[in-house]
């Protein structure tokens, strides 16, 4: 365990500071198994993530030096470690591994989303964090990637010269999202959503 905690702390030390794996209980099953019961959840991201208001950023969005989208899924399995929980949708194609891991102090669980078993999004869902947390957070990310101003949530993403996306999410939970555009999962939700919008 000591040799997985140096490993996922050099990797994510960059970016958020030192971190520690924590151990999983009964209800982050249990939310993580609610989350992804079915492609909906899942495919929510996809949905018009990348027909927000694009704010350019000069600096490549990402997330490792380590590994980076694209990475086959044991690859980051043998690197990271055994996952807390996962979710398989067969149909599409699709594992999400999770991870909960301590930030800062805070507790977040760590989705790594995989498409044919490479990578395409990471996801850093905060389970408990104040508003002034957030807004420091936010303001970090912002600096790191030279942008000015104040970030819409609901409205912007931030976008390297690659076409990744970096999308903060302020709803039920705070979330900060790594995605790859060069994938099919869009594709593929899109489709999704498409043909369930008369059905629901």
């Amino acid at each position: 365990m000591g040799r997985i905690n140096n490993q996922i702390t050099d990797f994510l030390t960059n970016i958020f500071g030192k971190i520690r794996l924590v151990k999983a209980k009964n209800e982050d099953h249990n939310v993580f198994k609610e989350r992804y019961s079915n492609f909906r959840n899942f495919a929510f991201l996809w949905k018009d993530s990348f027909e927000k208001q694009a704010m350019p950023t000069d600096k490549e969005i990402v997330f490792s030096n380590y590994f980076g989208f694209g990475s086959h899924i044991d690859f980051i399995k043998r690197l990271i470690g055994k996952p807390v929980t996962a979710f398989e949708n067969t149909e599409f194609n699709t594992i999400i591994l999770m991870y909960i891991i301590n930030v800062h102090g805070f507790k977040v669980h760590f989705e790594l989303h995989f498409y044919d078993q490479k990578l395409f999004c990471i996801n850093y869902r905060y389970l408990s964090i104040n508003d002034a947390e957030k807004k420091e957070l936010v303001q970090t990310l912002l600096n790191k990637y030279n942008i000015s101003g104040s970030l819409d949530f609901g409205s912007s993403i931030i976008i390297d010269q690659f076409g990744n996306g970096l999308l903060i999410e302020d709803g039920k939970q705070f979330s900060v999202n790594y995605i790859s555009p060069n994938s099919r999962v869009r594709d593929l939700a899109n489709s999704y959503l498409e043909s369930r919008k008369y059905t629901g």
